[in-house]
């Protein structure tokens, strides 16, 4: 299955958004499969905050950080997002970064009111940077982001 750009969502290995994961999961439990959850607790690369935030950190042990985003302070979202995860870059051999959360740092340099591009070349620079062996995001899923435009239901009540 494709996407518009060419981001191939059904090849082997690329991490899909948690609606398409959850279409995956349910067509494996119509044909009497089962898929296994990736959970965060088991992780030693995450470590969760007090405000629901993880920390996760990314070894530098591939070539690529093989990671897709969207979003940024010139766009409809504030806050970059996951949207890709390939299986040959470093971020998909550490775990913990999945498909939808929302950037909030890297290596300590907030992103919020960055623009993509500075966000897409902040991101490039500390996993190019020899001086470290990782790379760290502060992330946090998007459900849990004030940060993030939300649908709004308006109700009008006749007086």
């Amino acid at each position: 299955m494709k996407e518009e750009g060419g981001t191939l969502l059904g090849e082997k290995g690329v991490r899909r958004h948690q609606s398409m994961q959850r279409l995956s999961a349910e067509q494996q439990q119509q044909n009497g499969s089962t898929t296994e959850q990736t959970t965060h607790e088991h992780n030693p690369n995450v470590v969760p905050d007090h405000r629901g935030n993880l920390h996760i950190t990314v070894k530098k042990t591939k070539p690529i950080l093989g990671i897709a985003i969207e979003g940024g302070a010139n766009t409809k979202h504030p806050l970059p997002r996951i949207i890709n995860i390939h299986e040959n870059g470093a971020a998909f051999e550490a775990g913990g970064l999945e498909v939808g959360q929302l950037i909030l740092e890297v290596d300590g340099n907030k992103v919020e009111g960055l623009h993509h591009q500075e966000v897409a070349r902040l991101i490039a620079e500390c996993f190019a940077n020899r001086e470290k062996a990782d790379i760290t995001f502060l992330v946090v899923e998007a459900k849990k982001s004030n940060l993030e435009p939300k649908p709004t239901a308006l109700i009008f009540l006749e007086a």
